[in-house]
């Protein structure tokens, strides 16, 4: 646990700015974040683990509910809002959001707004990801809106909280842990867990590696700049429109990991933006959108990294004719047939 000060009043909006805490490697700044921390620190002083409980408790209740039927999988989490007295609405209309909103009613209570032309998975994900917003205090003041959706970034304090919690809600203890545990973690097995919890294959393969059952990690991979092209670049914008100088060829997007996440027993870390060689069998995949299985070295870390992947093509996120995301299953040594 890091250090963590109560000397500071809730109620001074002021000073709650200046507090932080420290949880492993995490550092967490939100006064949203702190105010839940400061509510439920009998529970934990780790955000993580307060949303996680509540979520339990949330739970327990809906599947003890004699008027609602809490049950899956699939889950509905429009069934989890209604007993907690949220009301659930479609709307093409959204101001905030392109998935879901959180907006204040009358009697202090709240309502969620979602987007139906959206694909059902991130229907779920988003009104579960709404229902989170209401565990934090003063919750509803204001509107609440889900953004980047599909995308993980621990970096965004209120925002990824609201995502794990979704995440609890959609896939819930012990039910999919039971199912991952029967199964075991492959690709073939994410994609049964993706179609049987009715949740997208990022969202199941995150919450898949972070059940600990196996020694394994998770990276997505996509085109993109890194951060100091894309400062290059914007540099370059701004000079052009200055001094009209001919145009500045930027250089090509390459395809990079977007996010990385790991099991308690994976031990090696892989850092953001770090490029994939094209020489890779997980650029193949992106090129040619077959799945690769088998072993391989990834040249991501200082010390080359000898593992065992699964790995499949995603969806594109980009408008433009590079080849696709990929997502990929590593593990230390090859997997037991």
């Amino acid at each position: 646990m890091g250090a963590y000060s109560a000397n500071y009043p809730v109620c001074d909006e002021e000073r709650m700015k200046q507090r932080h805490l420290k949880v492993g490697n995490k550092y967490y700044s939100h006064k949203s974040v702190i105010r839940l921390i400061d509510r439920y620190s009998e529970i934990s002083q780790d955000p993580e683990e307060i949303i996680r409980s509540l979520v339990q408790d949330k739970l327990n209740v809906a599947r003890q509910s004699r008027h609602f039927r809490w049950n899956g999988p699939p889950f509905n989490p429009e069934v989890l809002a209604s007993i907690l007295g949220i009301w659930c609405e479609e709307s093409v209309e959204l101001t905030h959001s392109e998935d879901a909103e959180l907006h204040p009613a009358e009697n202090g209570r709240v309502v969620i707004r979602y987007n139906p032309d959206k694909p059902k998975t991130r229907q779920k994900f988003s009104i579960a990801h709404e229902i989170v917003h209401t565990f934090f205090p003063g919750y509803q003041d204001e509107c609440h809106a889900r953004h980047q959706s599909g995308k993980f970034d621990p970096e965004n304090e209120v925002e990824f909280l609201c995502d794990l919690g979704a995440s609890e809600i959609v896939m819930p203890t012990p039910e999919f842990d039971s199912d991952v545990k029967s199964m075991g973690v492959s690709l073939k097995s994410l994609q049964k867990l993706s179609k049987l919890y009715e949740v997208s294959l990022e969202a199941t393969a995150i919450r898949m590696i972070k059940t600990d059952f196996h020694p394994c990690a998770l990276i997505v991979l996509d085109y993109s700049h890194k951060p100091a092209e894309k400062e290059e670049i914007e540099t370059s914008k701004y000079q052009q429109s200055l001094f009209r100088e001919d145009p500045w060829v930027p250089p090509p997007m390459r395809l990079r990991v977007q996010y990385f996440v790991r099991g308690r027993h994976f031990s090696t870390y892989i850092p953001k933006h770090k490029s994939i060689e094209e020489s890779s069998p997980l650029y193949e995949v992106s090129v040619t959108g077959k799945p690769f299985q088998g072993d391989t070295v990834l040249n991501l870390t200082k010390t080359p990294l000898n593992t065992y992947v699964e790995a499949m093509a995603l969806p594109k996120t980009h408008n433009t004719d590079l080849d696709s995301r990929v997502i990929a299953i590593l593990f230390h040594t090859r997997k037991n047939s």
